[in-house]
């Protein structure tokens, strides 16, 4: 989602004084029709209908995000969760992650979507670390999560 400078500008007006801001506050705000934010796509025209599905879908999300696997390996126990989000459904579907064991061409395109999404969250991370003396640190992970996209997409070709 691209926000406007505007928009952008009245989401940092709606911090506390110690630059806080809840997702109530937004919303609350959001509802007002004179709200910069009021006419933003993800409200979708405020439909409480909709709005009740997108919780329920949501509910759904986590539900299958509880299912986990247990694998032993050279007597470790590994946990992991048993779905991946499958990108290649762009309605938001999820991939066992047994089968995607059988289908390598979704692995790497699900493989590469994760990293992708580990990538960005580094990216927040950098924005934190100078405070505490990391950013060569967060840059290497960024790097290195880089050249796995890099090995993974040229193994597609």
């Amino acid at each position: 989602m691209k926000l406007t400078q505007a928009q952008q500008a009245h989401l940092r007006s709606l911090e506390d004084r110690h630059g806080r801001l809840t997702a109530r506050r937004v919303l609350a705000d959001a509802r007002r029709p004179k709200s910069p934010l009021h006419d933003l796509k993800v409200w979708r025209g405020w439909d409480a209908e909709h709005a009740t599905e997108k919780w329920w879908l949501h509910c759904a999300q986590i539900v299958i995000g509880a299912v986990t696997v247990q694998v032993i390996h050279n007597e470790r126990v590994i946990k992991s969760v048993a779905y991946i989000v499958d990108p290649s459904n762009k309605t938001g579907g999820y991939r066992s992650a047994v089968a995607l064991k059988a289908d390598p061409d979704a692995a790497r395109e699900s493989l590469i979507y994760t990293l992708e999404t580990a990538a960005g969250h580094l990216r927040r991370a950098y924005d934190l670390a100078p405070a505490l003396g990391l950013t060569r640190e967060i840059d290497a992970l960024i790097k290195q999560i880089t050249g796995l996209v890099r090995v993974a997409g040229k193994k597609a070709a």
